[in-house]
């Protein structure tokens, strides 16, 4: 996917989104990371993260880069916060996180970016 050209709207409907190669997250076969989109110079990532039931991705921080994540099925603990389908979680840089499926399958829609304090925001 991340080699699809940028000028064009580009759909993956679910069947191809379903055929997508998955691939561990952290070396763990029961998170599986399926990699929808990066930016041309492979800073930002947009992806599906698939987890088993008890699947656990141990505690770690995003130095310079914020996360945004969307659960899409199961319900899941990010930094020890309870996040049930359809809730959204934010996590700031540097702050140490840990996410646990709960007892069913999860899963989640994510953006990573890297974060930017010169960024200049305005309103058009």
């Amino acid at each position: 996917m991340s080699d699809a050209p940028q000028d064009k709207v580009t759909v993956l409907s679910a069947e191809a989104l379903a055929q997508l190669k998955a691939f561990p997250l952290h070396g763990d076969e029961r998170l599986q990371n399926k990699l929808l989109w990066k930016s041309p110079g492979g800073d930002t990532i947009v992806g599906l993260i698939q987890m088993a039931p008890g699947a656990r991705d141990v505690g770690h921080n995003h130095p310079s880069a914020t996360q945004h994540t969307w659960v899409i099925d199961g319900t899941v603990s990010i930094g020890g916060v309870e996040a049930t389908a359809g809730s959204y979680a934010f996590v700031p840089p540097g702050v140490d996180h840990e996410t646990v499926a709960g007892d069913e399958p999860v899963t989640m829609f994510y953006v990573y970016q890297p974060f930017a304090p010169e960024h200049d925001h305005h309103d058009h």
